[in-house]
């Protein structure tokens, strides 16, 4: 499994939200999305890549899905992206930020992400962004914070 198909502009909601619902018909077939799902790019996030919580802080209204605008850049490869959504719509069918059952009491405790990583054979493509993490992150986050407080500044 290769994700790995480009989007035209990285930053487009739009595309970032067809992106999810592609991944989720091709590695999510027989899961349902129980509730409206908006995905979209959050902020310059230093320790995070992405995350999901309730729209309004109810799930019955939503759920969203925001990634790391340190991805919008065109050095970030499409497949650093697809794992963070893959992540993310794994806590989905956990039942965290959503209204599906919560499979577990804590998103991330024993493993749980890890364990369905391996479970559906993702394994390696984790691995993979783990190491592209380690090599870019620290220097690509700090030109895009950088940038970030400059832009808050002008407006």
């Amino acid at each position: 499994m290769v994700l790995d198909s480009p989007m035209t502009s990285p930053h487009s909601d739009q595309l970032l939200a067809r992106r999810c619902a592609q991944i989720c018909r091709e590695y999510f077939k027989g899961k349902e999305i129980t509730n409206l799902l908006v995905v979209r790019w959050g902020k310059p996030w230093k320790t995070k890549l992405g995350h999901i919580k309730p729209l309004r802080g109810n799930v019955q209204y939503g759920s969203i899905i925001e990634i790391n605008t340190v991805f919008q850049d065109p050095r970030v490869p499409q497949f650093v992206v697809d794992v963070t959504m893959l992540h993310e719509l794994i806590h989905y069918f956990q039942g965290f930020g959503s209204n599906h059952p919560r499979k577990h009491r804590h998103p991330h405790r024993g493993g749980s992400v890890t364990n369905e990583f391996r479970e559906f054979g993702w394994v390696e493509l984790l691995k993979k962004q783990n190491k592209w993490i380690k090599e870019n992150w620290v220097k690509m986050w700090k030109e895009h914070h950088a940038q970030y407080k400059l832009s808050r500044i002008k407006a």
